[in-house]
C-alpha cells in the first residue's frame, strides 16, 4: 500500500493556499454556464483566497439561483462560493 503524498492525498487539487487551480476554475465556469442555459451574460468565475466569486448578469433571480447552485456542485465542501451575479 503506498502512503498518500500531498500530490495524491486529499486536497491534491487545489493550490498550496487551499484556492482551486485555475484548470478547476475554467470547469466550473463551462458548468455553470452550460447549467444556466446562456441566461448569465459576461459569466466569469474567479478564486479569490479560498472562495469561489461568481460574476455576471442576469435578468432573472432564478438564472442567477442556477447558477449558483451550479458551482455549488463543482466547489469542494470548504469552498465558499459567493454569488454577485447582478440582476438586469
Amino acid at each position: 500500500m503506498v502512503a498518500p503524498t500531498p500530490e495524491t492525498g486529499p486536497g491534491a487539487d487545489r493550490a498550496a493556499d487551499g484556492t482551486p487551480r485555475v484548470e478547476d476554475v475554467a470547469l466550473i465556469e463551462r458548468h455553470v454556464a452550460r447549467s444556466a442555459q446562456g441566461r448569465i451574460y459576461d459569466l466569469r468565475v474567479e478564486s479569490d483566497g479560498g472562495q469561489l466569486v461568481l460574476r455576471g448578469r442576469s435578468r432573472t433571480y432564478y438564472a442567477k439561483q442556477l447558477a449558483q447552485q451550479a458551482a455549488i456542485e463543482l466547489a469542494e465542501s470548504a469552498t465558499r462560493v459567493v454569488n454577485h451575479i447582478s440582476i438586469i
